[in-house]
This record gives structure tokens, C-alpha cells and sequence, in this order.
């Protein structure tokens, strides 16, 4: 357990933010936080039917959500037929198709297809990351083709099982990519160009995961937090130099949550596969930053599989063994849901409530809280199973998906 009691936290999708209305630009969000504003007058309590329905399309099977920007969905999706990774641009009011691109992208079909990650958008560009490791910059408008960086055939990278589950991260005029690569831990390209920025050098290919990149700021120093098959680290959002690094932290298998930064200088870690959570604490030692663990959390306790989770007003929400669950900073389970399954199914915080997409396709809305489960309403929205993508949100339209469909709710219920 590490210094002070800090506020109760609730383990449930991302960091804490807010995005700019109306826009929900990459994975968790414009911020990466999972904690959205609308501006609207969003229903409190939904009606018995359920939310009312706008749109719904058919997608290929996988787990991608799509980014939204100015009225527009931009989905990295999965042609079979074709063998090709197909990026589509959706009208946000209609669901209809604007454009799409596709490239070669041949995979070994599972249970667990397609396509995983959420492209990222920002100013004329939507960056995606593709199946088999391939980067793709894009027009935001036409779907043109900027540029495209193949992490398999320039770096070496090696695709994870189940195709690949990065979600990239867009930071002001930079892409930020895990590689782990054979000599490239880590890159950054220019986003109108693809020119290298930096890359962070690397003695051995350390194995590539599904892990996403957070970005954490300590005493005044902004670094770019990874996970490869071997370590956490962080490297100088600046100049990609290593900062730290922990072989102490990996998940068997597949580690999928992104880190989540708790405090000035706490991370948490998290990951299914018996791997529990950790909690890291960073401290100066003269000009160099130490890493240090703080907390071990047990499976049992708290290990979430595959959703990031979300600190909330000084609490950690997420899922756990299938359970919504409730952690303060310490690590300590203030909750769980108990017999509210929602199995490896994702969230979100909108306008100060909490939105669970089982994956089983119910939607259920959860008042915070860091005494109790809170349910308010729930309604099914869709049929199937492993509906593990997560939510994403534009003003009073949210988007949830199956492996078979995509639909479009109305939050505001006019």
C-alpha cells in the first residue's frame, strides 16, 4: 500500500478528462479517459423499451469502435473475401457510408475476429493501425492515403495472436506507435508526413502486445508510458529516449489494458491471465527517473482482461472476473457487483454516470458510487456474445457493436 489513503476509485474503461463535446477522436476518448461531457440533456432513467434506435449497419466480425469527429465515423473494419483491412468513413446521423480504403491484410481467421483497434483522428488525418501491424495515415475527408509504415516489414515487429490490438495515439502533430521491434521499442511520425521523429533504440526485439500508449506528465517531464511482452517503460514524449524501465510488469498471453495514470506520479497496471494489478510509483534519483512497485493486487481481487480502466473523480472503475468493480488508490476493492455479470464487457462515464456494454449486448446505466452498486436502468440492445469493443459517444448518439452489426442509440430519448 503506498503513503496517504487517497479517495475511493472505480476500475471501469480509462484516465480521468474530459473530451470537447461532440468529438470522440481515439481510444477513450479525445483525452484517453473515458470521461466525456455532452453538453446535452441526456435521459437520466431510460424508459422500459429502452434507448430509442437511429441507425444500425452490418460490420465485420472483431471488436473495432469507431472514432467520431465532426458528424463522421471512421471504423477500421475487416473485408474476408478480400483479405483486406477496410477503413470506412460512416454519415454519424444515417450510419451510411461516405467512403472507404482497404489494403492487403491476410490473416488467420479465429473465433476471435477481425479487427480490434480504433483509429485516431485529428485535424485532416485518421491514423489507423491495422490487423497485421501496418500503419495507415489517411485523409480525413476523402480517405486518400498519406502514408503507411508496414511495423512487420520495417521494424521487424511481430504480430501478436489474434491479429493485432493497438489502438494508436494521436499527440498534436505526432503519431505515437508501439513497435517493439528488433532495434525500435517505440516511434513517433510526423502526422502529415510520416517522416520519423524519434525512435527509442532497443538491444532486442522484446515481443509487441495489444497494449496502448498512455501519455503521463512527471515533474515536468511528458513521457509516453508502453508495454511489451517484457517491461513497462517510458520514453521522452520529446525525444523518445528511455526514461525508466520495469521488467517487472507482464501479462501471459496477452496484455491488453492500457496504463492508467492515478496520480503525480502512480500507474496502474492491470491484465487478465492470473496477472492481477500493480501499482507503480515513480521517484527522481538526481537527473533520472526510478520506477518502483507500490502495490500487488491479486487476480482475485482486481485483473482486468481486456478493458483499461477508468479513474473517476478519485475513484478506479472496472471489470473484474466479470464483475463491475470499485477500487480506492491503494489497490483496496471498495465493490464488485456480485451477481451483475457483465463478462468482459467495457464502459464508459458520460455526463457523470456510468454506461456498461456488457458482452452479451445489454447496456446498463450505474450511478458512481464508492459505497454500493448502483443500477439505474437496462435495456438489450443487441443479440450475440464477446461484444468486448468499447463504447464510443457523440454528443446524444451512442454507438455499441456486436460481431455481426454496429447500432446508433439516442441518449436524449426525444
Amino acid at each position: 500500500m503506498f503513503g496517504t489513503k487517497v479517495k475511493a476509485v472505480v476500475l471501469v474503461f480509462l484516465a480521468v478528462a474530459v473530451f470537447k463535446a461532440g468529438d470522440f477522436t481515439q481510444f477513450l476518448g479525445e483525452n484517453r479517459s473515458g470521461v466525456v461531457t455532452t453538453g446535452k440533456n441526456l435521459l437520466k432513467k431510460w424508459p422500459e423499451e429502452g434507448l430509442k434506435e437511429l441507425w444500425r449497419i452490418p460490420v465485420a466480425g472483431g471488436f473495432a469502435t469507431p472514432a467520431i469527429s465532426q458528424d463522421k465515423l471512421f471504423l477500421l473494419d475487416y473485408d474476408l473475401s478480400k483479405e483486406e483491412d477496410t477503413v470506412r468513413c460512416l454519415d454519424l446521423k444515417n450510419g451510411k457510408e461516405l467512403w472507404k480504403f482497404g489494403y492487403h491484410s491476410k490473416i488467420k481467421p479465429t473465433a476471435y475476429d477481425y479487427s480490434r483497434t480504433m483509429p485516431a483522428v485529428s485535424g485532416k488525418y485518421v491514423v489507423t493501425f491495422g490487423t497485421s501491424c501496418v500503419v495507415s495515415c489517411l485523409e480525413k475527408d476523402t480517405g486518400k492515403l498519406v502514408w503507411q509504415k508496414d511495423l512487420v516489414k520495417e521494424y521487424g515487429a511481430k504480430i501478436p495472436g489474434w491479429a493485432a490490438g493497438q489502438n494508436p495515439l494521436v499527440d498534436g502533430d505526432k503519431a505515437v506507435i508501439l513497435i517493439s521491434g528488433d532495434k525500435v521499442q517505440m516511434a513517433a511520425f510526423d502526422l502529415g508526413s510520416g517522416k520519423v521523429l524519434w525512435e527509442t533504440p532497443w538491444d532486442s526485439n522484446s515481443g509487441l502486445t495489444h497494449n496502448s500508449v498512455t501519455a503521463m506528465t512527471f515533474e515536468g517531464e511528458k513521457f509516453y508510458i508502453g508495454c511489451s511482452k517484457k517491461s513497462a517503460f517510458g520514453v521522452s514524449a520529446s525525444s523518445g529516449k528511455l526514461l525508466w524501465n520495469h521488467p517487472g510488469w507482464t501479462v501471459k498471453t496477452a496484455n491488453i489494458p492500457a496504463p492508467l495514470v492515478i496520480g503525480k506520479d502512480r500507474i496502474f497496471f492491470t491484465g487478465g491471465y492470473g496477472a492481477g494489478s500493480l501499482i507503480l510509483g515513480l521517484k527522481k534519483n538526481g537527473k533520472d527517473i526510478v520506477a518502483e512497485e507500490i502495490t500487488r493486487i491479486t487476480a482475485k481481487d482486481f485483473g482486468s482482461h481486456v478493458q483499461t480502466p477508468i479513474l473517476y473523480k478519485g475513484s478506479i472503475y472496472g471489470v473484474s472476473g466479470g464483475e463491475i468493480t470499485c477500487l480506492d488508490l491503494d489497490g483496496k476493492v471498495l465493490w464488485k457487483s456480485g451477481k451483475v455479470k457483465v463478462g468482459l464487457g467495457s464502459y464508459l462515464f458520460i455526463d457523470d454516470l456510468l454506461y456498461v456494454w456488457s458482452d452479451i449486448g445489454t447496456l446498463l446505466l450505474v450511478e458512481p458510487s464508492t459505497s454500493e452498486y448502483k443500477e439505474i436502468s437496462r435495456f438489450s440492445a443487441l443479440k450475440g456474445k464477446q461484444m468486448w469493443s468499447p463504447i464510443s459517444v457523440s454528443g446524444s448518439k451512442l454507438v455499441v457493436r456486436s460481431m455481426t452489426e454496429m447500432v446508433c442509440l439516442d441518449l436524449e430519448g426525444k
